[in-house]
């Protein structure tokens, strides 16, 4: 009996002694449970706080995978959004403005006035390509083809191109401003005058001989000198006096950016993607995300990929784009930019489809801005994407945006005009709206005589589709008028070619 009590004893003092422990157990547990929910919450509020992800095309980031384990969608972390967006082009001193203010020279250099001087330089520029084709001349035929697109484009989107001339004739006064101790009163007040009148050669002159005495300013006044020629469209003149910038001062943001800048416009990519990597280190060193390295790197991977290396461009758009929306926002027209370059290397690549997501991306950022020459880009190459993937109906109203935009412009472009019309009426024959098609060829047909007369090949080439129109819908009397045309135009110019190759047997046989 008094075993059995001794048992029961130890039995409710053992229960006992494990009550107290679960108690204790769980009364540590408590805090840890409610701590994990805390940091739950808190998680939860950083991820709503995250901008949109920016995902890449897959052919831009794959390589990247290699180096790093990081997955094709990039999360960008929170930044804080400065109120000043850094301006990548130099601003006048604050002497300079004192001389020579900006609204001063602005007056003196009309609109009028400076849209004559282009038109002028074009028709220049025309007959120097002529001579250049005449003579073979491979080289400059290439370079006034180059500088004859730059004029057009100018021409076209004339009043963001003349405010870009004004900010060009500012820094260069301002830099005069700078640089008066080096120069003769009367050279000084002479160059001055020159920028604020319009002649930019004289200017020109006399940096480049504060550039001979290879002073302190030298590398500065090769640097101006180089875009005032760029102003004047002598792209090869330029590009020299760049080069003698970069040489006499290789780690100035503004130098490397516009050497690399129409190093590429030139095609010479390779040149300008050393000049982008060497702005990239530069700006890099600053330790500082800006808008300005940004933008760099952005150039740095669009000339990377021009010369085929993918890897780079990925790792460096990817940084890029995470910088830009952190700082400027996910819909800025510079993130548009971005989008549509993507864009145009993946069609480069064949990657059709991987180009649309990319070239939408960036018509949904560009419509609300003012860089129309970027948008008419973007919407031509996203509807000639759907021509090529035959999606006609979804190219139609790109193809009508775009007309009425190349329409609107100051100087249209009639050449890409009647072809961007000549596209259009394609879009619609191909979709079985015949009445839109041949309305849209008319509109090709009136532009493309005007432009090259009514005799030339293009115009019975467009003569010959309103022909197959005609026939389709039934208006037999004019489709046989449209072939006629057509046919005699071919035979006129098979008799020139004939023509033009006896009498060049003719000329080697005398020779």
């Amino acid at each position: 009996m008094n075993n059995l009590l001794i048992i029961i004893a130890l039995a409710v003092a053992v229960l006992i002694i494990l009550v107290l422990i679960l108690k204790k157990s769980s009364g540590k547990k408590a805090p840890l449970a409610e701590k994990e929910k805390v940091e739950e919450e808190r998680e939860e509020i950083a991820r709503e706080a995250e901008p949109e992800p920016v995902t890449l095309p897959e052919e831009l980031v794959v390589e990247e995978a290699v180096e790093e384990p990081a997955a094709a969608e990039v999360v960008i972390e929170p930044k804080v959004v400065k109120e000043e967006t850094p301006v990548l082009e130099p601003e006048p001193e604050p002497e300079a403005e004192a001389v020579v203010p900006e609204e001063e020279a602005a007056a003196e250099i009309s609109l009028a006035s400076y849209e004559e001087r282009l038109l002028a330089l074009k028709e220049q520029r025309l007959a120097e390509l002529t001579t250049a084709i005449e003579k073979n001349e491979e080289g400059r035929r290439e370079e006034l083809q180059v500088e004859l697109v730059a004029l057009t484009e100018a021409l076209s989107f004339l009043q963001q191109s003349y405010e870009k001339e004004i900010a060009c004739r500012n820094n260069a006064l301002a830099a005069l401003e700078a640089m008066k101790s080096e120069l003769e009163t009367a050279d000084y007040e002479r160059a001055c005058e020159s920028l604020s009148a319009g002649d930019l050669e004289e200017a020109e002159g006399i940096f480049d001989d504060i550039v001979e005495r290879n002073g302190a300013f030298a590398a500065a006044a090769a640097y101006q000198s180089g875009c005032l020629s760029e102003c004047r469209m002598d792209f090869s003149r330029a590009m020299d006096r760049f080069d003698k910038a970069v040489t006499l001062d290789g780690n100035s943001p503004d130098v490397l950016r516009s050497a690399a800048l129409l190093a590429r416009k030139l095609y010479l990519h390779k040149k300008a993607l050393a000049w982008f990597s060497t702005l990239v280190k530069l700006l890099e060193e600053q330790e500082e995300d800006t808008v300005e390295l940004a933008l760099a790197r952005r150039d740095q991977a669009y000339t990377a990929a021009l010369v085929g290396q993918h890897k780079q461009a990925g790792v460096l758009y990817k940084q890029a784009m995470v910088s830009l929306t952190g700082l400027v926002g996910k819909d800025d027209p510079e993130m548009g930019v971005c989008w549509f370059q993507i864009g145009k290397l993946q069609e480069a690549l064949g990657q059709y489809e991987k180009a649309e997501d990319p070239y939408s991306k960036a018509l949904a950022i560009m419509s609300g801005s003012r860089e129309n020459m970027i948008l008419g880009e973007i919407l031509d190459k996203l509807a000639g994407l759907y021509m090529e993937l035959e999606r006609e109906v979804e190219a139609i109203p790109l193809f009508e945006r775009l007309c009425v935009l190349k329409e609107e412009s100051s100087h249209p472009d009639n050449a890409s005009l009647a072809m961007t019309y000549n596209n259009l009426a394609e879009a619609y024959r191909i979709s079985g709206k015949y009445k839109e098609s041949e309305e849209n060829y008319k509109h090709s047909l009136s532009i493309t005589e005007e432009l090259r007369g009514k005799d030339h090949a293009a115009v019975g080439s467009i003569l010959q589709e309103l022909a197959q129109l005609c026939d389709r819908q039934g208006k037999k009397d004019e489709a046989e008028a449209y072939r006629e045309r057509a046919a005699a135009i071919f035979q006129r110019v098979l008799e020139e070619q004939e023509a033009a190759g006896q009498e060049s047997v003719k000329l080697n046989l005398s020779e």
